[in-house]
This record gives structure tokens, C-alpha cells and sequence, in this order.
């Protein structure tokens, strides 16, 4: 039997990410062995860390012990964050309904576990990094004075999938703009039409993920915008007949995000998380990127990515992606029953 892909997920527990953590823990070819939550993106700190755990029951009593990591409540660099009817959407799991109260949350400080965890651990990780980059730009910048961790973090750490980023047109034809405009709709407040929402939350967080020395994968806006939610991938999802599916349709209905079906919506945390096990979904090309930190309140270019062949670190981005071939597998994922078990990692304190 295939070996399978062990998996760490970090979140900002948004409509997209429960699309995502939905699709992992379903994947017979994926074992989940920790969810990491942060408070600087959707939902609030102490709100995505319950709703991790309950989202658990989804799966059986053997993922209830699934550790769920209690992670920053700030971004590293600047305080960029969703609207307030925004973060109250995913602090209320959108209206969706889970199954049950997790009796038996296994919850710990996100950095005291990370770290255990790699400096004894002897398998190869896939991290998958769509929340921002405060979590493990935090990890990284402690391990700056550590060479221990530092080799263990880089030889246990096979990849990052890192959902965020954008290549703009001036680099790249066809070019994306950033979405956080597009996102807000009447919340329109911010100056910053070239950034993309998980980079824009902390940008010192991806630039310390970034540069630290680990493989990345960076499933930008130019490959996410290929993959619309449609009205047919939602009606395909309904008609799943299963908790889990049931439940994604449920965050599909909320308001807000029904709204955005066929319009603003895309597929943005599930394609980082369908191409962990088949990323032939997605087409790469190599660029030398910074993420530029400077803020300027008049004409805000922070958090975009700038190619740079001489000072920036190479990381290969997704540029385009084949929404046929997305909507199969995740509906084909979805359509399996729920797997005997998806954590073969004891928690660590």
C-alpha cells in the first residue's frame, strides 16, 4: 500500500479553508497529523481553534485527538485584517452546523508543539499553508538562532503548499491583480490593488517562510482564478449525500458566500490542498520573488511580489490550473467514504 502523504495544516478556518481541511482528511492518500490555526485572518484566534476541533467530529472518533494548535493572535509586520462582518462569518462557522461538540479537544500552544514535534521527528512533512504565514514565519524566525531546529525543520520538511501571492501583469501574461478589493465589495478601504488577502495579512510572515530554505509551492491568484466556484461544482456538491459534503454545502449557502458563487469566488485553499496528492492539476513556472514589506498608506504596494532575479528566492508558482480536472478530483475525494483513520501522530506537548 501506498505510504501516505503526512500532512500539517495551517489556517485562518475561512469558507475556503473548511473546503480544504474537508478534502484532507477525507484523502485516503493524506494523513492529517495536526491543524494550526491563526487569529490574524478570518477567524478570530479562539473562535478557528473551537471550530477546528468541532469540524473533527465530521470524521469519527479517531480524529477527535487530532491536535488542533493554538497559533498567533497578530500578524508579524503591520495589523491588515478582514472586515468585521467578514470575521463574523467565519467566527460563526457561517451558520453551518457541526455534528457535535468535540468532547475531547486536544488543544496546544501552536510554537511549543511545532517545535517538539520537528526536533523529534524522523518523517518527511508536507505543510499546508493556507492562513497567512505568521504561524511558521514565527517557527522559522526562532529557529534563526538554532541550528538544530533549523536542520530538522528543513530536512523534515518535505514541501510547503502555500496558497497566496499573485504574479502581476507586468511579470507575467495573462497577469492577476490582487483580490482584496474584489473581496470586500462595499468594505472597500484599502489602497492595495496588487496584493493577494493571505501575503496581505502578514507580509513579513511570508517573506521569513519564503527565504528560511524550505521547497515552496505557491498556488497563486494566476492558477486560483482558473477555478471559479460555479453554480454546477455547488449543485454537484449537494448532491453528495454525506456529513462532510453536507456540510461544505452548508458554508456554501451562508449569504456572503453564496453571493460570490459564479461571481468573486474561487477555488483558493481547496486547489493548494487537491494538488498535494495531484499536482499535475496545476501548471508551474520558477520566479526569483520578494515580498515587498513597505507600506505606503497613499499608494500601497505592500505584500505583492516582485520579481527579482538577483535578490529574490526562487519558488515555483502555479500559473494556471484545469477547473475540469479540479472539480473531478475533489468531488471524487468527497464521493469516498470517510477513511478508517487519519492521524497516526500521538499529540505533543
Amino acid at each position: 500500500m501506498k505510504q501516505r502523504t503526512k500532512v500539517i495544516i495551517d489556517t485562518d478556518v475561512d469558507f475556503d479553508d473548511y473546503m480544504a481541511m474537508v478534502y484532507l482528511m477525507q484523502n485516503p492518500e493524506v494523513d492529517v497529523i495536526a491543524i494550526s490555526v491563526t487569529g490574524c485572518g478570518a477567524a478570530h484566534l479562539s473562535k478557528g481553534v473551537n471550530n477546528v476541533a468541532n469540524l473533527l467530529t465530521l470524521f469519527g472518533d479517531k480524529a477527535l485527538t487530532l491536535p488542533v494548535l493554538r497559533g498567533a493572535k497578530a500578524p508579524m509586520r503591520y495589523s491588515n485584517v478582514f472586515p468585521a462582518d467578514v470575521r463574523t462569518g467565519a467566527d460563526d462557522h457561517y451558520d453551518a452546523p457541526f455534528p457535535a461538540t468535540n468532547p475531547s479537544p486536544q488543544i496546544h500552544d501552536a510554537q511549543t508543539w511545532l517545535r517538539n514535534f520537528f526536533l523529534n521527528n524522523e518523517e518527511k512533512i508536507t505543510v499546508l499553508s493556507i492562513g497567512g504565514g505568521t504561524n511558521f514565519g514565527h517557527l522559522f524566525l526562532s529557529a534563526q538562532n538554532d541550528e538544530v531546529l533549523t536542520q530538522k525543520l528543513k530536512s523534515g520538511i518535505e514541501k510547503i503548499v502555500m496558497m497566496g501571492g499573485n504574479i502581476l501583469p507586468r511579470d507575467i501574461t495573462p497577469g492577476a491583480m490582487g483580490n482584496i478589493e474584489a473581496a470586500l465589495g462595499d468594505n472597500v478601504y484599502y489602497q492595495n490593488t496588487v496584493a493577494e488577502w493571505n501575503i496581505f495579512i502578514d507580509p513579513l510572515g511570508a517573506k521569513i517562510m519564503f527565504e528560511f530554505g524550505v521547497p515552496i509551492r505557491l498556488i497563486a491568484l494566476n492558477a486560483t482564478n482558473d477555478v471559479p466556484i460555479e453554480q454546477s461544482f455547488v449543485d454537484e456538491l449537494n448532491a453528495i449525500n454525506t456529513p462532510q459534503a453536507q456540510f461544505l454545502s452548508a458554508v456554501l449557502a451562508y449569504p456572503a458566500n453564496a453571493a460570490g458563487i459564479g461571481t468573486f469566488l474561487s477555488f483558493w485553499d481547496p486547489l493548494a490542498a487537491c494538488t498535494i496528492t495531484a499536482p499535475d492539476l496545476v501548471t508551474t513556472e520558477t520566479f526569483q520573488l520578494l515580498v515587498w514589506q513597505e507600506l505606503d498608506e497613499e499608494d500601497d504596494q505592500s505584500a505583492s511580489l516582485i520579481v527579482d532575479t538577483v535578490n529574490g528566492t526562487a519558488i515555483d508558482v502555479a500559473i494556471a490550473a484545469f477547473k475540469d480536472a479540479v472539480y473531478a478530483e475533489y468531488l471524487r475525494v468527497l464521493r469516498l467514504p470517510l477513511p478508517d483513520t487519519k492521524s497516526s501522530c500521538p499529540a505533543k506537548s
